[in-house]
Order: C-alpha cells, then structure tokens, then sequence
C-alpha cells in the first residue's frame, strides 16, 4: 500500500471528485486532522443504518462501491462507483440520520476520515478555515444533487418513450384485432372457413 503524506492527502481532497473549490493550503491544514483506515477487498466501511458520526471520507487508494437496496427488490444495487479522490458520507452528519447505504471495499483500500469531533475542533479553532471547508462540501452536495436531477431527467426521458412505445403497439393491437373480427364475421357469412371454402357436394349428383 502506497504511503501518503500530507500533500498527497491535500492533492486528493481538492481534485475534481472531492472538494475543487477548497483552496490547496486550507487542504493543507484539515488533512492533519484525518484518520487513516486500510480495508480488504469485501470489507463494509459503512453499513445501512449505522450512525453518521464521521463528517467525511475521502478514498485515498483503492476501489469501493456503494450499494443500496431499491424498491421492490431483495439484492443491493450498485448505486456509485468510488475511486482514489471520491468523498462519501458527507450527508449523514448533515442530517444527523442513520446511513441508508452500504459502502464496499472491492480492492485493498486506504482511506482518510474526518469525523464529527475533529471537525468540530477546527471550528472552535479556526473558524475561517471550518466556514471555508462547509462552503466546499456544501458546493460538492449541490454537485452531486445537479447531477442526480440530471439522471431523473434522463430516466423520465426514457420512461416517456418507453411508454409512446407501448401505447402506440397497443393501439395497433387493438386495430388489429378489430380487423380480425371483421374477416371472421365475414367468413362465416361467407361460408369461408379458415380452411377454404366448405366443402359441397359433386356437380351433377343430389343428395340422398
């Protein structure tokens, strides 16, 4: 497992996937303030309904999925893929409930935790730099919140096709059925079966 130092911690935290509007030396001075953690493949780093006590966690190296069970189903879905500089659990000390998802190690992982105490502590000693990290998380919720609307956008999109789809094939059963009928009604006043005509007797003989 790779060793990180402070500015490799600090170059994660404000990547693209973290905290981009936190400038590098704020990162410079909370990453101190961080745990590290190493999980094995299949290890639970968070489990559903367990408490939110850890304000963030950045995944310094490794892979992990979050996993959640939808409506209707038994099986956990993979609901986000999570890679070196990905933050999660951001929410649960926002609004105090229990976790709704399950996050899993699928590699060897390391990760950097900052957890409700520490971020209480930069607060009372540096209020600054506790309103600049809030600002930072809060524009990566909005983030994350933008591109959520975008995917129901999208799946609202696709639910609508898929329902033209479906009415326009079932008008063209039903169109299609009130064909058929036609034809049958017309072969029994024809005396046509399905067949060919009926069967009638030999010219020239008479029925007994």
């Amino acid at each position: 497992m790779h060793r990180f130092t402070y500015e490799d911690g600090a170059r994660l935290l404000t990547s693209d996937p973290a905290l981009p509007d936190l400038p590098l030396a704020d990162a410079l001075s909370i990453v101190p303030f961080m745990k590290l953690t190493l999980a094995r493949p299949g290890a639970v780093m968070f489990r559903a309904g367990g408490p939110g006590h850890q304000f963030l966690v950045l995944l310094l190296d490794g892979d992990a999925v979050v996993e959640g069970q939808l409506t209707g189903t038994k099986d956990a879905t993979v609901l986000r893929t999570l890679v070196p500089g990905s933050l999660f659990g951001e929410l649960g000390v926002m609004d105090s409930m229990a976790r709704s998802v399950v996050v899993r190690a699928t590699s060897d992982a390391c990760l950097a935790t900052l957890d409700d105490a520490a971020l209480a502590q930069i607060i009372r000693d540096n209020p600054v730099l506790g309103c600049t990290l809030l600002q930072a998380v809060l524009g990566h919720v909005m983030r994350r919140l933008r591109a959520a609307n975008h995917k129901i956008e999208t799946l609202n999109e696709i639910n609508a096709t898929l329902r033209a789809e479906w009415n326009a094939e079932s008008r063209f059963d039903r169109q299609t059925g009130a064909r058929l009928s036609v034809l049958m009604k017309l072969e029994r006043q024809l005396g046509v079966s399905s067949g060919g005509l009926e069967s009638q007797p030999p010219m020239g003989t008479e029925k007994a």
